[in-house]
């Protein structure tokens, strides 16, 4: 029945490219033989082929506006940022669960370089060098997010609403990181229900704004 739904989606949207759903393949197996990242380099590849990919896949589903005068690459690029963002957010998250399966999704060059080692984290230590370097973290990911408020705005309408309740919603997880004072070892951040139905209208009012090159016409 999957494969009966993914072939009509392929048939009724002929622009949906087969590469990405193989680079998500190629990011599963990743997963199961790699439980370090030395570089960023290699963990954006990671969050490229598990959860970019998705955006590319679901661009040419929801549509771009018809208002948009944005190049093509620029809703693409978006798309593929709030994947990025979205994983990063993930691991940034999970640090302690990770952990606990023996498993670091964290670029271990800038481990170093901020003075942390793998038994700081194994053993959970909340340091002044830890939040020093959950901050640089923080404020990767969340460049990543802007960059994915310029493809979203370029969204049809009825596909914006979704997508800009996901980059608000994910976005509010890196808030809780921060109010937990960066203690994802022993603390798992998530946004409160009131917080998450608060997004919703926001989420919407932005859905309702036409493409920006549009509004400057």
């Amino acid at each position: 029945m999957l494969d009966a739904a993914l072939a009509d989606a392929v048939a009724a949207f002929p622009a949906v490219d087969v590469r990405p759903f193989r680079d998500m393949i190629e990011g599963m197996r990743m997963d199961l033989a790699r439980s370090r990242y030395a570089t960023f380099d290699v963990l954006y590849l990671y969050c490229y082929r598990v959860a970019g990919t998705v955006g590319l896949m679901t661009v040419p589903v929801m549509g771009v506006s018809p208002d948009s005068g944005a190049d093509l690459g620029t809703v693409y690029a978006g798309a593929l940022a709030l994947g990025v963002a979205n994983q990063l957010t993930n691991i940034l998250r999970d640090v302690g669960e990770d952990a606990r399966r023996g498993r670091i999704y964290l670029p271990q060059d800038e481990l170093a370089m901020a003075g942390i080692s793998e038994a700081d984290i194994f053993a959970g230590r909340v340091t002044d060098q830890w939040r020093s370097f959950m901050k640089g973290q923080i404020a990767r990911a969340r460049a990543y997010f802007r960059q994915a408020e310029q493809g979203a705005a370029q969204l049809n309408q009825e596909s914006r609403w979704p997508v800009w309740a996901s980059l608000l919603l994910y976005r509010q997880i890196l808030d809780e990181i921060e109010a937990n004072d960066y203690d994802n070892f022993s603390k798992r951040a998530y946004v409160p229900k009131a917080k998450k139905l608060a997004a919703l209208p926001k989420a919407y009012l932005r859905s309702l704004k036409k493409p920006p090159s549009s509004q400057r016409q």
